[in-house]
């Protein structure tokens, strides 16, 4: 369950919600009766009830359950060189496959369509919201910020969307019965995102002004820091780097100065988090997180999903990087950092024996088992914005900016500063970075070796593939004990890679049905 502000997005989302869902799986999702803008704007009676609106909007941020969100995430992070799907106690090819890009990664793939409509039904949210709040008897001031939060995660909802399935069907309106809507270019829609943040940014507070029941809503902050994102997946440096330096001149935010009181379930809302989605566990309805759930491993009361990589875990160590590594990675059989407790093995049943110690939970802290855990989830922290900074500024020539941010961060976990690099070497060193800072977390690894190029090569056409590195690594190099063992998940995971296609998911096939044609199906599916 969300934070205390969402609590009652069902009811929003039951009473006066559009009845549109962008896909449906079949054409008679454009048929269905679609209650009218001014007739929804008469139910907005008051402040409370304009709440509510927007709250809807914030409920699909991480999905509507495990399967519709969560799960997908971290399907798509260890379908790089950071995770292997774990789980070896079940036969799921359908996961497994998904991860390692074998045939069954298609447009009828359950998991493909379920993230694909969580994410629009976000957007008709957004769009809902928009469209019905500058009509609502409610103080403008109100009413400008709330429109600011829906435009903020309609560019979050889109985002995540041209990320992973390129061109979109771009609408920011309401559409009628009789529309039928083909993809829009990606560049249409990222230029779509930057105009939605800025506004956002424009309308919206900074995090600190809200009140201590509001926390977690959009703010100035984390507009800004999305924009820069943004601007950052573009390739528009300059103003990626500006845009960056706005958030880092506000002295709104600030890096924790242990690494690993981020990720621990009492310290929400910190410094450091720019935008993050809130949990409120309940046993009795069992609420909560099911990213923990899925990360733990079976021996530890979990599903065994999800495990990192000895190929991870020697970037860290290859880096002498000793407190990231401790709070990145647990491992079966050995101390968990920050807690006085050795971590159950199971005989060798996952992958590589590895887990998220990101996404750990202390034992005296649990709620329960299935979900309930009082662990929010990070969307953007200061540190990515710091990192965001380097690396547009190592674009812009500005290499003495760079190292200053960079070193920043390698600072707070006891590394020695990086001197004296400048062009692709200082690229690499912010890239590395990056990997470290933010393994196991969300879609980080997977958006990166998406979007960076070495050599005008994409870096997953280079891990993965016949001769990928990745691939190399554990079919010819790798000695780890766990990992070299017989596992339902191959050692040559990532070899079926087709450069060209697996850079994106497929658009569901429902999809492309219902729309008669006019959503057309991304290359190679």
């Amino acid at each position: 369950m969300k934070n205390n502000f969402l609590k009652t997005a069902t009811v929003c989302l039951a009473g006066i919600a559009v009845l549109f869902c962008i896909t449906s799986c079949k054409k008679d999702f454009f048929e269905k009766k679609l209650y009218g803008i001014q007739d929804q704007a008469q139910t907005i009676k008051d402040e409370p009830t304009a709440l509510t609106l927007v709250n809807g909007c914030y409920a699909l941020a991480d999905g509507t359950d495990w399967y519709s969100g969560p799960f997908e995430r971290q399907m798509l992070e260890c379908s790089t060189d950071d995770g292997w799907g774990g789980n070896d106690y079940q036969d799921r090819p359908t996961e497994i496959g998904s991860m390692a890009f074998t045939n069954v990664l298609n447009a009828d793939n359950s998991y493909v369509r379920y993230l694909y409509e969580v994410l629009y039904q976000g957007v008709r949210n957004c769009n809902n919201t928009i469209s019905v709040i500058p009509k609502a008897p409610i103080n403008d001031g109100l009413k400008a910020r709330i429109i600011g939060e829906a435009k903020f995660l309609r560019a979050y909802y889109y985002f995540e969307l041209v990320k992973n399935y390129g061109d979109c069907v771009l609408y920011t309106d309401l559409p009628t019965s009789d529309q039928l809507i083909p993809r829009s270019p990606a560049k249409d829609v990222y230029a779509q995102i930057v105009v939605d943040l800025k506004e956002a940014a424009a309308a919206l507070p900074e995090k600190d002004v809200y009140s201590a029941p509001d926390k977690g809503r959009a703010s100035k902050g984390a507009a800004l820091g999305m924009l820069a994102k943004a601007y950052l997946f573009m390739e528009d440096y300059p103003n990626a780097e500006a845009t960056a330096n706005l958030v880092i001149q506000s002295a709104k935010y600030s890096l924790l100065p242990n690494f690993g009181d981020l990720w621990k379930p009492d310290n929400p809302w910190s410094n450091e988090s720019l935008f993050e989605i809130g949990y409120l566990p309940d046993t009795k309805f069992s609420t909560g997180t099911r990213a923990t759930t899925m990360t733990w491993a079976t021996s530890d009361g979990g599903w065994g999903w999800f495990g990192l990589t000895s190929n991870l875990e020697n970037a860290f160590n290859n880096e002498g990087d000793t407190i990231r590594r401790g709070y990145t990675i647990v491992k079966e059989g050995q101390p968990v950092a920050g807690e006085s407790r050795i971590f159950p093995a199971y005989n060798n049943q996952h992958t590589s024996g590895r887990h998220s110690r990101k996404l750990y939970v202390p034992v005296a802290e649990r709620g329960g088992f299935y979900g309930n855990q009082p662990y929010n989830q990070i969307i953007l922290r200061y540190a990515e914005v710091l990192l965001i900074y380097a690396e547009a500024a190592a674009f812009n020539a500005h290499n003495a900016e760079a190292l200053t941010q960079l070193n920043t961060v390698r600072n707070r976990v006891n590394l020695p500063a990086k001197t004296g690099l400048s062009g692709d070497g200082l690229k690499t060193a912010i890239w590395n970075e990056r990997r470290l800072e933010f393994a196991a977390e969300r879609t980080y690894r997977w958006d990166d070796i998406r979007r960076i190029k070495v050599n005008g090569k994409k870096l997953i056409s280079t891990l993965m593939g016949s001769a990928g590195t990745f691939v190399l690594y554990n079919t010819t190099q790798n000695t780890d004990p766990v990992e070299t063992l017989p596992h339902r998940e191959n050692r040559n995971k990532g070899i079926e890679f087709k450069e060209g296609i697996n850079e994106l998911w497929p658009i569901p096939r429902n999809v492309i049905q219902a729309s008669g044609g006019k959503v057309t199906q991304n290359n190679g599916y």
